[in-house]
C-alpha cells in the first residue's frame, strides 16, 4: 500500500464523481496513488474540491459538457483501466427524463469502452432494480442493467448496493424529515405507509461501498465477481429506522396512517420518493458476494448516523446536555428548553 504521492499504475475514469458519493471513491482510490480521469458537465470550479484526494497530476479533470458526443466519451476511457460509472438521478428535472438520465447515458459510455476495448466496466446499481418497479428510479436502474450486460457481457461487474446514509444522503435525511416537519403540538405525528411495519430496509454505510469498490478495482480480473450485493448488517423495518432516528434528534415520535393521512399531508403524496422509501422492502438475494467478501466490515447505521441527523434537533438540543438527560420542550410551555 503505498499513499498519495505514489503510483499503483492504473488509470480508472470515474463518471459521476461530481455527485454526492462520487468524492468518497475519488478520495479512496487516491489514496492508493490511482491516476484518474474525471468527465464532468458542471462548472469546473464545482469540481475543484476533488483535487485535494490526490498528489500533484494525479488527476485529470475533462469538462465534457455534451455526453451525447461518443467521440467525447471514447477520448475519456481510451487509456483505462477500469471505468466506473456512477451515473443516473433519482429526482427527474425539466430538461432530462427518467430514461435520459439513467439508461441513455449509461448505453453511450458502455458503448464508448465497448469500441475502446477497456478491460472493466464497473456499473452502480440499486438492490431493488426491477422492471416492473412501480418507482420510475428502479425500472430505469434495471434497464440501465440489461444495457450494460448487453454491451459489455465480458468486461461488466454490477454493484447493487441498498438505499446508502451519509451525510449527504437522500434516505435518512427524507424520513428525519418527515418526523421534523411536525410542529410542538402534533406530539411527533408522522404519516408513514401501513405504519412502517410492512417495509424493511437494510441501509449501508456509503464509504463502506466505495471502500468496497475501490478493493475491486484493485483485484486482478480472474478474483473479481460480476455481480456484487453491498447491504448492510441489519434489516429494519421502517418503524424501527424512525426509531433510531428520532432518539438522535430528540423528538417525538407517533406514526399515523388514516383515510386522510394521503391527502392532506404533502409528504404522502405517491411521489418518487414515498414510493421507493416508504413502499418497497429491500431485496436481499442470499448468495451473493457483499461486503464481507471484498475484505470490508459493515458500519452500523446507529454507529454513524449522530454526525448528520442531530442537525434535526431542536436549536436548543443540537448538543448534548452535559449530564446526559434530555431536556422535556413538549411539555415545557415557556418554551425556553430548561426541565420543568
Amino acid at each position: 500500500r503505498g499513499g498519495r504521492s505514489s503510483t499503483n499504475a492504473k488509470t480508472v475514469t470515474i463518471f459521476g464523481a461530481t455527485g454526492k458519493m462520487g468524492r468518497y471513491l475519488v478520495n479512496n482510490l487516491g489514496q492508493l496513488g490511482t491516476q484518474m480521469i474525471i468527465p464532468h458537465r458542471c462548472d469546473p470550479v464545482t469540481a475543484q474540491y476533488l483535487k485535494v484526494s490526490s498528489d500533484l497530476g494525479q488527476q485529470h479533470h475533462v469538462y465534457t459538457p455534451d455526453f451525447n458526443d461518443e467521440e467525447q466519451l471514447m477520448e475519456c476511457v481510451k487509456y483505462s483501466d477500469v471505468v466506473v460509472n456512477l451515473t443516473g438521478t433519482d429526482r427527474i428535472k425539466l430538461h432530462q427524463s427518467w430514461e435520459d438520465a439513467n439508461v441513455t447515458l449509461t448505453h453511450r459510455i458502455a458503448r464508448a469502452c465497448k469500441k475502446m476495448d477497456v478491460p472493466c466496466f464497473i456499473h452502480m446499481s440499486h438492490i431493488n432494480a426491477d422492471i416492473d418497479s412501480p418507482s420510475q428510479f428502479l425500472k430505469t436502474k434495471a434497464l440501465s442493467e440489461e444495457v450494460v450486460l448487453h454491451e459489455l457481457p465480458d468486461a461488466a461487474i454490477i454493484v447493487r448496493a441498498s438505499d446508502c446514509y451519509h451525510a449527504r444522503d437522500r434516505f435518512t435525511h427524507y424520513l428525519a424529515r418527515i418526523n421534523s416537519v411536525a410542529k410542538l403540538f402534533e406530539k411527533g405525528r408522522t404519516p408513514l405507509y401501513k405504519k412502517g411495519m410492512d417495509t424493511y430496509k437494510t441501509p449501508v454505510y456509503g464509504p463502506d461501498v466505495f471502500r468496497g469498490i475501490t478493493n475491486i478495482i484493485s483485484m486482478n480480473d480472474s478474483e473479481r465477481e460480476r455481480l456484487y450485493q453491498f447491504v448492510g448488517p441489519r434489516t429494519y423495518s421502517l418503524h424501527e429506522l424512525l426509531t433510531s432516528i428520532t432518539d438522535i434528534t430528540f423528538r417525538q415520535y407517533r406514526p399515523v396512517v388514516g383515510r386522510y393521512n394521503f391527502l392532506w399531508n404533502r409528504y404522502l403524496l405517491r411521489s418518487e420518493p414515498y414510493i421507493r422509501h416508504q413502499m418497497i422492502s429491500d431485496n436481499v438475494v442470499l448468495g451473493l458476494p457483499g461486503l464481507e467478501d471484498v475484505g470490508i466490515i459493515p458500519t452500523h447505521f446507529e454507529d454513524k448516523a449522530l454526525f448528520w441527523l442531530r442537525s434535526y434537533r431542536i436549536f436548543w438540543q443540537v448538543w448534548d446536555p452535559v449530564d446526559g438527560q434530555k431536556t422535556n420542550i413538549y411539555g415545557n410551555v415557556m418554551g425556553t428548553g430548561e426541565a420543568m
